[in-house]
């Protein structure tokens, strides 16, 4: 039996995944049900610990430290509202997922000792409920720093004033995971058009919850 699916929608800052987010649940009101959660948050807890990352402390902390809080905040969402979900059979779709931890807490300060930590607790922390597809969106370092930088309705992160090289490094982290994950992972060019991005997303996101 087809298990429901868990997606997670992620990629750099300015990539264009809260747009496509956004979309999405725009089109799909009326139509279907799905859980739309964000990561880190989604659950009380879990939103208190992402309130640590806009702190001074939360942005110096150790990647270790940083690694290990994230991971908390994860494994409470799985088991307050994305687990809860899937086991009703309502497909979750979360904004951000544990590829963001291995692209920034990994890839952006250059960890890479973290990255079997990485495996063994995603693997104990997912069970049998391991996201389906990861949806990457992928754009320059350049362009999504342009982005963060003119976009006047962002909300403002002590993470957005980082140089240019720190978004080339978390770029070079989804790509990485993209390439661990090759069956789970769909790479997603985001320098078109909104409308043209949605439609590719729509059509991956119905033939997984086969409404195709």
């Amino acid at each position: 039996m087809k298990k429901t699916p868990l997606i997670i929608f992620d990629g750099i800052d300015g990539s264009g995944k809260s747009t496509q987010a956004a979309l999405l649940k725009e089109r799909l009101k009326d139509e279907h049900k799905i859980c739309f959660t964000r990561e880190p948050g989604g659950s009380p807890l879990s939103e208190k610990i992402r309130q640590i990352f806009s702190t001074p402390e939360g942005v110096q902390a150790s990647a270790r430290t940083q690694f290990l809080l994230l991971s908390a905040a994860h494994s409470h969402w799985l088991e307050e509202v994305a687990l809860p979900n899937l086991k009703e059979g309502t497909p979750v779709i979360s904004e951000r997922g544990d590829s963001s931890l291995f692209a920034y807490q990994i890839h952006t300060k250059q960890r890479f000792e973290l990255e079997n930590l990485f495996w063994e607790i995603r693997n104990n922390i997912f069970g049998e409920y391991h996201p389906v597809l990861y949806l990457i969106f992928d754009v320059s370092a350049v362009e999504a720093k342009r982005r963060v930088n003119t976009d006047a309705v962002r909300t403002r992160s002590l993470f957005d004033v980082e140089p240019i090289e720190f978004f080339e490094r978390a770029r070079a982290g989804f790509r990485t995971f993209a390439e661990k994950l090759p069956n789970e992972t769909l790479l997603i060019s985001g320098d078109r058009d909104p409308k043209e991005i949605h439609e590719e997303v729509y059509q991956a996101i119905s033939e997984l919850c086969g409404w195709k």
